[in-house]
């Protein structure tokens, strides 16, 4: 039988992004404000790669950011590709915590990597909830 450890580190999501000039500050590559766009849109593909979205809505739960850790590493430029690497790194009672990684396709080199905490949220209540054991089933598949 497999553990949720075990399912957890081989549900691995992959994307990749091109840098395109509305990405770029003044010091000429991506603004650090655009990254944590990339590490959402990566996220909701990971979502959209299985039924977790749709047995959330149903559940009527979303999921909202608590904390956000990222440790930027190397500067990615225009016109470059980054490839976001996405996983779920462990599942707690209300929320759900998500480790990626951003590579620069073009040199291999690592642009950042996080973790980030996303905790489940009553679409009603307006007030965090427990993680279901379907949502839970989902995230992992």
């Amino acid at each position: 039988m497999t553990t949720l450890e075990e399912k957890l580190e081989s549900r691995i999501s992959q994307i990749d992004i091109k840098v395109r000039s509305y990405h770029i500050d003044s010091y000429n590559h991506v603004n650090n404000m655009r990254y944590m766009e990339f590490l959402e849109e990566a996220r909701w593909s990971h979502f959209e790669n299985n039924s977790s979205l749709k047995v959330s809505q149903e559940e009527e739960t979303s999921f909202v950011i608590a904390n956000y850790n990222i440790n930027y590493k190397y500067p990615a430029m225009m016109n470059q590709t980054l490839e976001v690497k996405t996983k779920v790194d462990k599942i707690g009672s209300s929320s759900v915590v998500f480790h990626q990684e951003m590579f620069i396709k073009e040199t291999g080199k690592k642009a950042l990597d996080a973790h980030v905490t996303l905790v489940a949220f009553d679409i009603k209540t307006q007030r965090p909830k427990r993680i279901s054991d379907r949502i839970k089933d989902e995230l992992v598949k």
